[in-house]
């Protein structure tokens, strides 16, 4: 059943986060020290709501790069079934979010995959525009590729929602050009990808778009603020730019029919799989962004993170 066109259950469980979200509403004009108040306070909330799996611990790691200290934050589950590290990219719209805010969900990775989880905590936008949040990426995958033995892992599976999401994309497209790292796979949530989809569209209307257009576009001239006007930004800042997608690793990417991410995560599905790559795509019915963490005991959530923990454990 839907309630304008999105999955019911996850429409009622975000009625019920309404007092939440009153305690800090949405800035007008949009203004980026309100937009993370409000950020924080909702992931609060809904941290609270998910949980935290009891059984996993985390540590954090400073590593020193040209821009100064980077942090990563590492999630251990009670008991490691696998040489793999998922390295995790952290979404928020390239504006908002700490590894903080992805305690509950990084945790959740760690238990149900037997994976140590890294999580990195790159610099945000429009403090530290592209390609400051990418190199901070790139930095922490290139460390953890020369410590994999401190891990006792031997493969790197990097994963992302959102703008982590578009992060993991970029950094999976820079590595194939440049560094050339081992990546086994990528794990491409509702990934922010395209600086161009700015709307209006009328699919993506109503009280339940959890993140919209004005946001949308917020977050891109927030990211993209040092790039030259009237040109395309290079593929690495906005991935559905790129082309040719040869040599990438197998690939699994979602999203849901009431995000506004749906046309742009679908056309970078296809593109993939035009060039060769193992792709495994999987389209929610009525979910909107952010679903399986805003909704996380509906049956759609809870079938989302079985997929992609299920894509995880064939590649770990």
């Amino acid at each position: 059943m839907l309630i304008q066109g999105v999955n019911s259950s996850v429409a009622l469980a975000l009625l019920r986060q309404l007092p939440a979200l009153r305690k800090s509403p949405t800035p007008n004009p949009l203004e980026i020290n309100a937009l993370r108040t409000q950020s924080k306070v909702l992931n609060e909330y809904l941290t609270r709501q998910f949980g935290v799996s009891p059984d996993v611990t985390f540590t954090d790691q400073f590593i020193s790069t040209s821009a100064g200290q980077l942090r990563l934050r590492t999630y251990t589950p009670g008991e490691i079934s696998t040489d793999s590290i998922i390295y995790y990219v952290h979404g928020g719209g390239y504006i908002l979010c700490t590894v903080e805010d992805y305690e509950a969900r990084c945790a959740h990775w760690a238990a149900n995959t037997g994976s140590v989880v890294v999580c990195v905590d790159y610099r945000l936008s429009p403090e530290h525009p592209y390609p400051a949040p990418l190199d901070d990426v790139m930095s922490g995958l290139t460390w953890l590729s020369g410590n994999l033995d401190k891990f006792g892992a031997s493969k790197i599976i990097i994963a992302g929602d959102s703008a982590g999401g578009g992060l993991a994309a970029a950094a999976v497209l820079r590595n194939r050009d440049t560094t050339k790292i081992d990546i086994c796979a990528q794990i491409l949530i509702y990934p922010m990808l395209d600086d161009r989809n700015l709307g209006p569209d009328s699919r993506f209307t109503g009280p339940f778009i959890t993140w919209g257009f004005l946001y949308n576009s917020f977050a891109w001239k927030a990211y993209l603020q040092d790039q030259p006007a009237n040109s395309n930004p290079p593929i690495y800042a906005a991935p559905a730019r790129a082309q040719d997608l040869k040599g990438l690793p197998p690939t699994y990417i979602d999203m849901g029919t009431k995000d506004i991410f749906l046309d742009e995560d679908t056309a970078y599905a296809k593109t993939l799989i035009a060039a060769g790559v193992p792709v495994d795509a999987h389209m929610w019915n009525g979910a909107p962004h952010g679903f399986d963490y805003f909704a996380p005991k509906t049956s759609i959530a809870q079938k989302a993170w079985q997929a992609r923990f299920d894509f995880a454990r064939m590649h770990l």
